[in-house]
């Protein structure tokens, strides 16, 4: 496949009175955990999704292959079902594969055998012991879940745009136990971020987030690039919790205009008993009243708000070096958040219901009509056969995931009538 052309959708720039195809683009943003369902309309007032559903077509009944992050993330990298692939918990801690494997084909691989320039920034999350680097990637990742604001480049970028080492101070505690008012210093403090599931305001500055620090880093990557065809994934971590919320963000939605989800105060009659002692857990850890839980909402969604306007800045550098009539911008999230949902929970736990299972989708770029809405079911796992077959890289390995081309096209056309979705579990094994 070394040096094939793409075919499908190829933009063209008018050079005298010569015409010279351009191959198609890639940036693809992937949300960590984001907060979705029942949110409406607030998850579609922020200003990313309000331009690339306006540029665009909007997925709205979009769902996660699988609720928790590796397994997600390993399908939307092999276009495979989690049971196919092997990951199937985070960290193979139940049985299934510890992480993919640079010998696992994966989708950027045709890319860069066409000549892409291939970037990943941020969360990588499939692969314990190597980076995305070592995959043939370049930009900046981790190996494992990660931790961005102690690294170098982090500390570099601080250094070079003038901004104040990050420090939040806790707002609703979680699993640390840490006090209301406790500062936290975050480039001394890493093992507190991949598990706390409390609200911390971010002192400072928002552009210390580390979602700006990548949608700044991979700005910079696009304008080095030249002509060169690309394919770049950018991933922060959040707006997983914990939830760091800066100003202007910290206090955008007024806590009246948001609400628990619909089954918050429902008793779990009838469910598994593996839900029971998941929301008895956050009963325990946290001891919150129903204010207190909107109180976590809201921060939750203030915390996909500015996730989301730091990615804007990506799809502004797409446009300002000139390349937005040869790109195709998808944004999605690995799975959904469970916040304030089925009986007083946070995080995702081994739920597999609405909360952690909706997520948003959208898509822009040549070939796909403006405004376009599809209701039709969905996910993530499609996300990898539709990019190749758009930009006429078609891989000869089967995909569990369809080209969503057609409803892009055409949001009323036969598709499947039912989808399939899996879970092995989180803090248990729930196969």
């Amino acid at each position: 496949m070394a040096g094939r052309a793409a075919t499908a959708f190829r933009p063209t720039r008018e050079t005298g009175a010569k015409t010279i195809d351009r191959p198609l683009n890639v940036v693809w943003m992937v949300a960590d955990h984001q907060a979705h369902a029942h949110h409406w309309p607030l998850v579609w007032s922020t200003p990313l999704k309000r331009r690339l559903a306006r540029e665009g077509c909007n997925f709205t009944s979009a769902r996660t292959v699988l609720p928790i992050c590796s397994p997600a993330r390993a399908s939307m990298l092999t276009g495979l079902y989690p049971h196919a692939h092997g990951v199937t918990e985070n960290d193979g801690r139940f049985g299934g594969r510890a992480g993919l494997d640079p010998g696992d084909r994966l989708v950027h691989q045709p890319f860069r055998e066409a000549g892409y320039r291939c970037g990943w920034f941020g969360k990588w999350h499939v692969d314990n012991r190597r980076p995305a680097a070592d995959y043939g990637f370049e930009g900046f990742s981790l190996s494992g879940y990660g931790y961005p604001y102690a690294t170098p480049e982090y500390r570099r970028y601080l250094e070079d745009a003038g901004l104040p080492p990050p420090a939040t101070r806790i707002e609703i505690s979680g699993e640390s136990g840490l006090a209301v008012g406790t500062r936290v210093e975050l480039m001394d403090t890493g093992d507190w971020f991949d598990y706390e599931s409390g609200v911390a305001r971010l002192n400072g500055p928002a552009e210390v987030h580390e979602a700006f620090f990548l949608s700044r880093l991979a700005g910079q990557w696009l304008e080095s690039l030249g002509m060169d065809p690309f394919f770049v994934r950018i991933d922060p971590w959040g707006p997983h919790p914990p939830y760091l919320v800066a100003g202007p963000w910290h206090g955008l939605f007024e806590r009246s205009a948001v609400d628990v989800s619909p089954n918050f105060r429902f008793d779990l009659q009838g469910r598994p008993t593996h839900h029971h002692r998941y929301r008895d857990f956050w009963r325990a850890t946290l001891d919150l009243d129903a204010e207190g839980w909107r109180r976590m909402v809201v921060r939750a969604l203030e915390h996909v708000a500015l996730v989301e306007a730091a990615l804007l800045e990506v799809v502004d550098a797409v446009d300002r070096i000139g390349r937005a009539d040869s790109t195709l911008i998808v944004f999605t999230a690995d799975h959904g958040d469970a916040v304030g949902s089925n009986g007083g929970v946070c995080n995702k736990g081994g739920l597999m219901v609405e909360e952690t299972m909706r997520i948003p989708l959208l898509i822009r770029g040549p070939g796909v009509p403006q405004g376009t809405i599809c209701s039709q079911a969905v996910s993530n796992m499609d996300i990898p056969p539709t990019i190749l077959r758009m930009c006429g890289l078609d891989e000869e390995l089967r995909m569990h995931g369809r080209s969503l081309e057609e409803l892009m096209q055409e949001p009323g056309a036969a598709w499947r009538s039912g989808f399939m979705a899996q879970h092995y579990g989180l803090h248990e094994p729930v196969p």
